[in-house]
């Protein structure tokens, strides 16, 4: 029964395609051989390359395309790094839960700073080129201040990149480019700077014992991590029970 349902569906399917494509019913065996064989397409006449290499780039200079290209590579080159303190931090042995969820937080944040970046470079009418990104050399991140050092000279270190950026920018008279970096980017790098200069004073003051340590994760987590990234509002809401108690 099947296959009788399949060959008049078949059948009235063909005779609807070739009817569609060469404006002819097929009369016999022969005309359904060679069905589509000398059929136009509805590409014809058209481009014959894809992708076209048609390139609309006002005033979008390749020098700023590179840099662009490379601030990407610099941004998940950050992310990458958070993630791993994140990472480190949230291990059992550790147990620092402010501690991971800001750095869950910053990761995120880079992110998006790297497909905001990459979206700008598509919408200027560039092209995107990826580079390798590089592992953390060191993962042992010991204790909060060490990790903390290394956060504010990776902010400093990405916020430089970007002013390179902006330079390469100005240079080549791209005012759509030098407002995308310092409206989207830079308030938002010197916040981050003085942050976490203030949390590597704070850290560099209290010490590295046991209380100290507790009391500045707690902190960490009610005054510098957004609800969204708190590790242990997550964990309540994966077990409802425990918010009842």
């Amino acid at each position: 029964m099947i296959a009788i349902i399949q060959k008049l569906y078949y059948s009235k399917l063909r005779i609807h395609i070739q009817h569609r494509c060469c404006g002819k019913i097929p009369n016999n065996k022969n005309d359904e051989i060679s069905l589509g064989l000398n059929c136009p397409t509805d590409c014809e006449g058209q481009v014959k390359k894809w992708p076209t290499g048609n390139r609309i780039q006002y005033k979008f200079h390749p020098e700023i395309e590179s840099a662009f290209n490379q601030q990407i590579n610099v941004e998940f080159d950050a992310f990458y790094n958070y993630l791993s303190m994140a990472s480190y931090f949230g291990r059992v042995d550790v147990a620092l839960p402010g501690c991971e969820s800001f750095f869950t937080q910053m990761h995120n944040e880079e992110r998006d700073h790297a497909l905001q970046i990459l979206n700008f470079v598509k919408m200027r009418g560039g092209f995107i080129k990826l580079h390798p990104i590089s592992a953390p050399i060191n993962q042992n991140w010991k204790c909060p201040l060490h990790a903390f050092s290394s956060a504010l000279e990776l902010e400093i270190a990405v916020s430089n990149k970007l002013y390179t950026v902006n330079t390469i920018a100005e240079k080549h008279g791209d005012l759509n480019a030098c407002d995308f970096i310092v409206t989207k980017f830079m308030e938002n790098q010197m916040k981050s700077i003085n942050e976490l200069a203030k949390l590597v004073t704070v850290l560099s003051s209290i010490g590295d014992g046991t209380l100290s340590r507790f009391i500045f994760d707690k902190d960490l987590l009610s005054n510098h991590v957004l609800p969204i990234f708190n590790i242990l509002r997550d964990n309540k809401k994966i077990h409802p029970e425990s918010e009842k108690n």
